[in-house]
């Protein structure tokens, strides 16, 4: 498992590292920003999440684009393993991410899309209590935006989250949904 974990760890480098343009390179470069507020599905993982990601779109084709970045999180709150009392499981956490968004429907100044990223993120401390100092953090859902002048526009979607480290044991993932916020510009 170790092995895997360095081999997804190398390919996140060298992505990151690579130069942008592809074979549908978008020429227009956007920076992307974008904000989650998400909160607990389960009451024994008892964590609030704020997220900023800052995403770059690298690719883009028909109704699909391909974004790269980074995410900031902060989760705040306790999580309650099997039989223990809460223990204090807010950490600060960074890392790479990648996101594909297929729009769906495209009407004048509106779209909605569906978002999909995930990435690896590596805390502060180890988290949620129990669990390793880095975990994958995948979101999945709907967006609409609306297009406030030919190279802004403004987000707002709806987001559900999981986050695990993927092994079998010291695995205490969290699953949370909440509202994100976005505002795209031109640079």
């Amino acid at each position: 498992m170790r092995r895997l974990i360095c081999f997804i760890a190398i390919i996140n480098f060298f992505l990151i590292c690579l130069p942008a343009n592809s074979y549908c390179y978008a020429a227009e470069s956007k920076l992307e920003l974008n904000w989650d507020y998400l909160t607990p599905h389960s009451s024994d993982r008892d964590l609030d999440t704020v997220s900023l990601h800052i995403l770059e779109k690298i690719s883009e084709k028909k109704s699909k684009s391909i974004y790269r970045g980074i995410t900031i999180t902060r989760p705040r709150g306790d999580v309650t393993l099997k039989h223990r009392e809460p223990q204090d499981s807010s950490a600060v956490g960074i890392g790479p991410i990648y996101m594909i968004r297929d729009e769906k429907y495209h009407s004048g100044k509106l779209t909605a899309a569906l978002e999909m990223s995930g990435g690896v993120i590596l805390y502060d401390k180890v988290f949620p209590a129990g669990g390793r100092y880095y975990n994958f953090m995948w979101r999945i859902g709907p967006t609409f935006s609306y297009k406030i002048s030919e190279d802004s526009s403004l987000n707002l979607g709806y987001m559900f989250m999981h986050v695990s480290n993927g092994f079998k044991t010291h695995n205490p993932g969290y699953d949370a949904h909440g509202v994100s916020f976005g505002f795209v510009t031109k640079f």
